[in-house]
């Protein structure tokens, strides 16, 4: 049986659209029917636009030739990015009508190479730690995590085959593990955030879900990026097993997880070797929460000094975290940034990449948490790129993930990696 047109990959899709054997409109309608089938129990989204995503499908199908690599492709926009016709509400009710009137940059750039914006979705307050409406799709009784919870949820649900978030300390990955996608959080900086609500402009960085890691590379061609291919048969990376300094945080299953990934693609070809992280990264995850927390100070003083009555108990808290970390707190957590990054070249002179968990485990139960960052927030910090590669299920039928840390600016060669990587763990 034929596979439903919004269940394909954006790489089938595309490729399928390049031969003429699927329109734009049918993909588009596809995905409308299952969420019109399933939005009353997911709650991925905040707003939608159905007759823009119809008249933009329409407009490609008449054309001769793809306008772009994302031809055809429908997009779920987090709603912490300015869309030009549609509110951007940031997951706070400050923002409950704002209409920005202007793209955000990175819409624009994939709107140019011919995605469709479907519509915004959910994000939780200002993509803190306060939760918003979105459920598990796998089990509506767990959390999707955050903060980039509906864009997640959309593409695992097929609403959507590619959907935008950001990272500040884990809000690509994290999600990307819960929801059993894959989820790409690029090197800091990649990419214009002109139009994006910061959180902590030193930490946020974009990231996309897709459905596969070939989605990735399209992606990036996007961007106008060249991805690198796969390696040729007989070629294989040579990984480092990062157990972490927080590796019994970790659920015993998702331990085993890892090491039982590290073995299967050992037994693929790849030079698989541990690499221990130093004793002094145990000081990076207070360092992220240092620089988040006063960051945000800074980027939600506007919204603090008029609507703080407004804020959620946990924005609330945020800002009280923030007002505490001195000047020299916050200069110190950079500067064990900046050591932490030198300490890393080690690696990259032994590696092509690394293996680490996602997330402590699988998605927790309950949909007032949206789960703990603890394996995402010093990568973020270090500002490397991270693909999570959804890899096994929990015990309760939940998805894992492990979790792939590229050199900083190593984006489009991480990807290959993740595709060769992907192939081995299916």
């Amino acid at each position: 049986m034929a596979k439903s047109p919004n269940r394909l990959s954006a790489s089938e899709a595309v490729r399928r659209m390049a031969e003429k054997r699927l329109k734009a409109r049918d993909l588009v309608e596809a995905c409308l029917d299952r969420i019109e089938a399933r939005e009353g129990q997911v709650h991925a989204w905040e707003a939608l636009d159905p007759e823009g995503a119809r008249k933009r499908a329409d407009q490609l199908d008449k054309r001769a030739r793809p306008v772009g690599p994302l031809h055809g492709i429908p997009l779920a926009v987090k709603d912490i990015i300015s869309t030009k016709t549609m509110p951007t509400t940031c997951g706070s009710p400050i923002y409950r009508d704002h209409v920005v009137g202007k793209d955000a940059a990175c819409v624009s750039r994939l709107t140019a190479a011919g995605a469709i914006v479907l519509g915004k979705s959910v994000t939780t307050e200002f993509a803190g730690g306060h939760a918003g409406k979105t459920h598990n799709p796998h089990n509506l009784r767990h959390t999707p995590a955050g903060s980039s919870s509906g864009s997640a949820a959309a593409v695992a649900d097929f609403m959507a085959p590619v959907g935008y978030g950001t990272q500040t300390a884990g809000s690509v990955i994290r999600p990307g593990a819960f929801n059993g996608v894959v989820a790409y959080k690029g090197t800091y900086g990649w990419a214009d955030m002109t139009g994006v609500k910061t959180y902590a402009k030193s930490l946020d960085t974009l990231g996309f879900f897709t459905r596969e890691a070939n989605d990735l590379a399209l992606i990036r061609a996007a961007y106008g990026h060249a991805p690198a291919d796969p390696p040729a048969r007989g070629q294989a990376p040579r990984i480092g097993l990062v157990r972490t300094p927080w590796w019994d945080e970790a659920d015993p299953y998702n331990r085993k997880n890892i090491e039982e990934a590290a073995r299967a693609l050992r037994a693929a070809g790849a030079k698989v070797r541990e690499w221990r992280a130093p004793e002094n990264w145990t000081s990076l995850v207070p360092a992220q929460s240092r620089i988040m927390t006063k960051e945000a100070t800074q980027s939600y003083a506007k919204e603090r000094a008029r609507f703080s009555h407004l804020f959620s108990p946990i924005m609330k808290g945020v800002m009280v975290d923030g007002d505490a970390v001195t000047r020299r707190q916050y200069a110190d957590a950079k500067k064990r940034k900046r050591i932490a990054v030198g300490q890393l070249d080690d690696a990259w002179e032994k590696f092509d990449l690394l293996l680490t968990p996602a997330a402590k485990g699988e998605a927790p139960a309950g949909l007032g948490s949206t789960g703990d960052p603890l394996f995402n927030r010093f990568w973020t910090l270090l500002g490397t790129p991270c693909i999570a590669m959804p890899f096994n299920t929990g015990p309760f039928g939940l998805p894992l993930s492990v979790q792939l840390v590229g050199k900083h600016g190593s984006d489009d060669q991480l990807v290959a990696w993740a595709r060769w990587i992907e192939t081995q763990l299916s």
